[in-house]
């Protein structure tokens, strides 16, 4: 699975923020193998793909808004073993998207930029930081500007702090990927929507005739 990173403010608000990118320039380390301190030698690898893996069950988490724009949002989000906290809102990006990202090792966790071209939807750039352990807890800050948007509603700068901690085993009847946002009435899967987009972004690439 390619690395996620944040990169709408409309999603954000819904803790599910991400946008697929291509793995070009981008830079790999494993927070579920090593300490977010320990750099290793995977953290020059620039051709591997980012896991910050988070530790299997139930996750409670809260996408606040410094800069007030709007109230925080909670959800819960059950993980498995091979999901990461990149894939959080991995609802992969529309085949129009042109995205580009950088994923770097710090001395506490990460650090990323993305930049995702939605054409009328405008351009938005994304810098932020990931830190914590991935096993009981992790926070992610974000600072997100939107430019020429067809929506003006949507242009401007968004400051996004998601925290995430650790509950416990998921409940009976989940899957892993089940998101629950309370307020909304129901569960939402992200591995099944990225499945979705995945197969859209194939048969929109599939020739006539194939």
């Amino acid at each position: 699975m390619k690395p996620l990173i944040p990169c709408t403010a409309v999603m954000a608000a819904l803790a599910l923020v991400a946008c697929e990118a291509p793995g070009t320039g981008t830079q790999s380390a494993d927070a579920g193998a090593t300490s977010a301190g320990d750099a290793g030698p995977a953290a020059s690898a620039g051709t591997e793909s980012i896991n910050a893996r988070v530790r299997a069950g139930l996750w409670q988490t809260t996408a606040s808004f410094p800069d007030g724009n709007a109230p925080s949002v909670n959800s819960r989000v059950c993980f498995d073993e091979t999901m990461t906290a990149l894939n959080v809102g991995s609802g992969q990006s529309a085949p129009s998207e042109d995205c580009t990202q950088n994923v770097t090792r710090t001395s506490d966790g990460f650090a990323f930029t993305s930049r995702c071209d939605a054409g009328p939807g405008g351009v938005t750039e994304t810098v932020g930081t990931m830190t914590g352990d991935f096993q009981s807890a992790y926070r992610m800050e974000a600072t997100v500007t939107t430019t020429g948007s067809s929506m003006a509603a949507l242009n401007g700068t968004t400051q996004v702090v998601t925290t995430a901690e650790y509950q416990g085993a998921c409940p009976e009847g989940w899957r892993a990927g089940d998101v629950e946002v309370p307020g909304l009435g129901t569960r939402i899967n992200i591995n099944d929507m990225q499945a979705q987009a995945a197969q859209a972004g194939a048969a929109t690439g599939a020739s006539p005739g194939g």
